[in-house]
């Protein structure tokens, strides 16, 4: 039992990369047991298969990271005389702040190819996703914008007290931000439900999707735990923000399920659709409140003689 322990805190390459494989073919079980309509009966081993895909996915992601310590001597001593490079591995604060440059352009390109599409073909569905994209592109940009003026303002003499309450403003900022969220996504729910429009993945990018959609879930998910202790409130929203939007990809594989494979009927669909749309938009404004709570127990914690 201690050498099962001890193998599995310390994983080999090989194994992560059989688990690797086994999170595929969990993929692939739960998709075809919960949409085929011959194997529908046996939906419960449909979930067992996402299960199996969730772990293997999961556990992966934690045996990287605990091989990545050799690796991440070399590149430190590499980045040694980079000091750009140096900061993206050695400053968490920087790094998630250079890795919302990313998202930022994927939303811009996002928010531009739906917002054309919906004034050529007059879509509200792409109309509805490219209002969120919109959306997200706004708040990721106020953090943005701000990191780009706060460095300037510090070496200025700016008081690490102002920067702090600053921070916190813009924290508050984003957690209303969350709470429009919703309802630009609650258009597109409904354009699911009334209209049966879905995200679509054909062929096997569905199943990439899949363990993406599942990747993206998990790693919020930890960077939300990993940094709500965090005295770096503005990294504390990019995080928030990148698990809000995780919350929309697993519904948008889900939609994306149902379009490619099932044969169900389409009221049990639009009802699933409804019903996993409505808790996305839940946790999402859940969200958006924690943040405001948050914000203003800092603010009347900083503003005390």
């Amino acid at each position: 039992m201690k050498r099962l322990l001890e193998f599995l805190k310390k994983p080999p390459l090989w194994f992560l990369l059989v688990l690797a494989v086994t999170g595929i073919g969990g993929a692939v079980g739960g998709t075809l047991f919960l949409t085929k309509e011959n194997l529908y009966s046996y939906m419960l081993w449909g979930y067992v298969f996402l299960g199996v895909m969730a772990v293997s996915v999961g556990y992966c992601i934690y045996g990287f990271i605990k091989t990545f310590p050799a690796l991440n001597e070399r590149i430190l001593k590499w980045s040694e005389n980079k000091p750009f490079w140096n900061r993206v591995f050695t400053e968490y604060g920087f790094r998630a702040i250079l890795f919302s440059v990313g998202s930022f352009a994927i939303n811009l390109a996002f928010a531009v190819y739906n917002g054309s599409v919906a004034i050529v073909i007059r879509s509200v569905w792409f109309g509805a996703l490219a209002a969120y994209y919109v959306l997200l592109i706004v708040l990721r940009g106020i953090i943005l914008i701000y990191h780009a003026t706060r460095r300037k303002a510090v070496k200025a003499g700016q008081t690490e007290e102002s920067t702090q309450m600053k921070d916190t403003r813009v924290y508050r900022v984003c957690g209303i931000g969350l709470l429009l969220l919703p309802i630009a996504l609650s258009f597109a729910i409904l354009q699911m439900v009334r209209a049966n429009d879905s995200f679509v993945h054909t062929g096997i990018t569905i199943y990439v999707y899949a363990i993406y959609a599942f990747y993206k879930i998990i790693v919020s998910i930890y960077n939300f735990v990993k940094t709500r202790q965090s005295s770096e409130m503005t990294v504390r929203a990019a995080k928030n923000i990148n698990l809000a939007d995780a919350f929309v990809s697993i519904l948008a594989l889900q939609t994306a399920m149902f379009h490619e494979f099932s044969t169900k009927n389409a009221i049990g669909i639009a009802t699933m659709n409804a019903i996993t749309g409505a808790i996305v938009c839940a946790l999402t404004a859940a969200l958006g409140i924690f943040m405001i709570i948050i914000a203003a127990k800092n603010t009347k914690r900083g503003s005390k003689p």
